[in-house]
């Protein structure tokens, strides 16, 4: 596939060092116009300083001037992109620096640059435009950065996003390697699964977004799903790797109060844990690098229902609910059963289920973040030794306690309406009041 487009963030990238708007222009002889205090020093061309502070400067990286020729030689359009710097900081900029066109005389850069998006950090737009106007795919284009939260760009709209150190900015070596493998078609280069997003397929439409994640639909299977986490790094993926490797023998891992542990340790557990219920479609947990498909659960989320629009201590009501959590009991204990995994967040955000009219026949299981492992020994569930990091409210899942099968029942029916009715009343649908008073009497839920 050829490159249509090359983009390069200026800052670390193209020069060294940043136009920081809060920073140049400051000094005693200070012009009004920001742009005005830059000036090319008089003895390296490569160099532009403050004229209000000279010790304020950004060079040049050195092989830009030959990188700029041959993206112009090869007739590939040039662009330019700053979330950091006024586009008129970074136009004088590029006007002082200078390349060498095809008769080899020195111009300014400016004079050949296609795409000037300087002065604008959303980058996803920017994109999308660049696109439009280029005529190109994500695939066509290149964009070189130093930052690795630009990724989202690969992720979001297929463009091919090398990161490059702030030290060095793009090399000639860089450059070239670059081109030549996207020009030959090769999407994740020779370092694997090392490489944040390495192998991730074609994303679809976006069907949701957490903190952390987006969800999207997977073009190449209607049977999947796609989990991209935000701004995931190669620094990342080694430390997970070492959490997994504990994780998956069964053995608990503590983050403590390290917070890049802690977000690990989920991510690490919902990797195993979609593993062992075989729901997980792509990679393998090993080769994990920001991205996993998984199966894409069917059915209806409780709350589209009619039923669930009537009054939240009317017969109606009460009546479908408890038909709903019996099926997400059956559900969580098959799961224990065949797979030895216990979902321990099953509020009825996280199930879905299918319908008959009003009578729900089926309940389904989402998102396995918060999940342990538990065995059934024949007469008893036994909970594993799983360090749990977020325990819901009204949970008591401690490692290691056993419970009848009744008592397993009483236990998870008794939190699901506990946490249905506090959701209620944080909702304002009923008092809070209201709500406790109705929850020091469960005995009617225990009866299936």
């Amino acid at each position: 596939m050829p490159i249509k487009a090359i983009v390069f963030e200026v800052n670390f990238t193209v020069w060294s060092g940043i136009l920081d708007p809060q920073k140049w222009g400051k000094g005693h002889s200070a012009r009004p116009k920001l742009e005005d205090n830059l000036e090319r020093d008089v003895s390296d061309k490569r160099i532009i300083r403050d004229v209000s502070d000279y010790s304020r400067e950004i060079r040049l990286f050195e092989d830009i001037p030959k990188i700029i020729h041959d993206i112009k030689k090869r007739r590939i359009r040039l662009g330019f992109v700053s979330k950091d710097s006024p586009r008129a900081m970074c136009d004088r900029a590029l006007y002082f620096f200078e390349y060498p066109d095809e008769n080899y005389k020195d111009v300014p850069i400016i004079r050949n640059v296609d795409f000037d998006e300087t002065g604008n950090g959303d980058y996803i737009n920017i994109f999308k435009n660049i696109k439009g106007w280029a005529s190109a795919e994500g695939g066509e284009i290149l964009f070189f950065d130093c930052h690795e939260e630009s990724l989202a760009v690969e992720r979001e709209l297929g463009v091919h996003v090398e990161i490059v150190s702030h030290r060095t900015g793009v090399t000639w070596d860089i450059y070239n390697g670059a081109v030549k493998k996207y020009e030959r078609g090769g999407g994740g280069g020779g370092k694997g699964p090392d490489t944040p997003y390495y192998g991730q397929p074609k994303l679809g439409k976006l069907l949701g977004e957490g903190k952390f994640s987006k969800v999207y639909e997977a073009v190449d299977d209607d049977d999947a799903v796609i989990k991209v986490l935000k701004n995931w790094t190669t620094e990342q993926r080694r430390r997970l790797l070492e959490i997994y490797a504990v994780i998956k023998t069964g053995r608990p891992f503590d983050p403590g109060s390290n917070q890049q542990d802690q977000y690990l340790c989920m991510i690490a557990l919902e990797l195993r844990n979609l593993h062992i219920i075989n729901e997980l479609k792509d990679p393998k947990p090993e080769d994990f690098s920001g991205w996993f498909k998984m199966k894409k659960i069917q059915g209806t989320h409780v709350w589209k229902h009619r039923l669930y629009r009537k009054h939240p201590f009317s017969v109606e009501f009460q009546e479908f609910i408890k038909s709903c959590m019996y099926l997400t009991m059956d559900a969580i204990e098959h799961v224990v059963k065949k797979y030895g995994v216990e979902h321990c967040d099953a509020h009825f955000k996280n199930v879905v289920f299918d319908f008959d009219g009003d009578k729900p026949v089926r309940a389904s299981l989402l998102d396995w973040g918060i999940a342990v492992r538990m065995k059934w020994d024949g007469s008893r569930y036994i909970r594993g030794d799983d360090f749990q990091l977020i325990v819901p409210i009204y949970s008591d899942s401690k490692p290691g306690m056993k419970y009848t099968p009744d008592e397993f029942r009483r236990y998870w029916i008794g939190w699901m309406v506990k946490t249905e009715y506090t959701a209620l009343w944080s909702r304002n649908v009923i008092t809070s009041r209201d709500g406790e008073e109705f929850l020091k009497d469960l005995n009617w839920w225990y009866r299936r």
